[in-house]
């Protein structure tokens, strides 16, 4: 009798009706066009910034796929390995082009390393605090992630690979203090993807 009455007053503060459906569907369609508009933004400030340079597809690559992880993991915190590893196709690819067009493989070389220390030491970060003393950091989504990011900064150099770290960690501060001030609980609980993105897209385009 208690669960069919639990079910019922569920059922009963669900939202029905068209007038839902409607909101929702303007919700969407809302997010839709702004997602929409602030890759566009971005794929322009990228233009404006680096030029059509051989790399130019390898970080509009990261951008679209940036902006559609960056956004499914702010909402749901998580990041859709599949995105991930399209994302990180797109991007090594683009730079396998620019390295053909400009026939200069130490970028590519250092692109490689690049996402290898990145997502190595997010792993070892992911590992030891996860299944060593049982609590989370970051997750493997994170781990898959910086792989990406690594590679695009690695690409100009190593030292960029550290530049955007620090830049994605310390926006990832900001944003936690922030976050944690509006719940007021010191708890900060928030994703770690959005901060590592932007960072990587920030040193990407103000170092030319």
């Amino acid at each position: 009798m208690d669960r069919w009455s639990t079910q019922s007053e569920r059922l009963m503060r669900a939202p029905r009706g068209a007038a839902y459906s409607s909101d929702m569907s303007r919700r969407t369609l809302v997010q839709t066009h702004g997602l929409n508009a602030l890759t566009a933004l971005l794929f322009g400030l990228a233009v404006w910034r680096i030029g059509f340079s051989p790399e130019l597809p390898a970080v509009l690559a990261f951008i679209f796929g940036g902006v559609l992880l960056a956004a499914i993991d702010w909402k749901i915190h998580r990041l859709p390995t599949r995105l991930v590893y399209l994302t990180l196709a797109g991007v090594t690819g683009g730079l396998l082009f620019a390295s053909l067009v400009e026939w200069e493989w130490m970028p590519l070389a250092t692109a490689a390393a690049g996402a290898a220390l990145f997502s190595g030491a997010f792993f070892t970060i992911w590992f030891v605090t996860q299944r060593l003393y049982g609590f989370v950091v970051l997750g493997l989504g994170d781990v898959r992630l910086a792989a990406v990011l690594g590679a695009l900064l690695g690409w100009y150099g190593l030292e960029y690979v550290l530049y955007g770290a620090l830049a994605g960690h310390l926006l990832a501060v900001v944003i936690g203090v922030a976050v944690a001030l509006s719940r007021r609980t010191f708890r900060m609980t928030y994703a770690f993807g959005p901060s590592l993105i932007a960072g990587t897209l920030a040193v990407v385009l103000v170092h030319v």
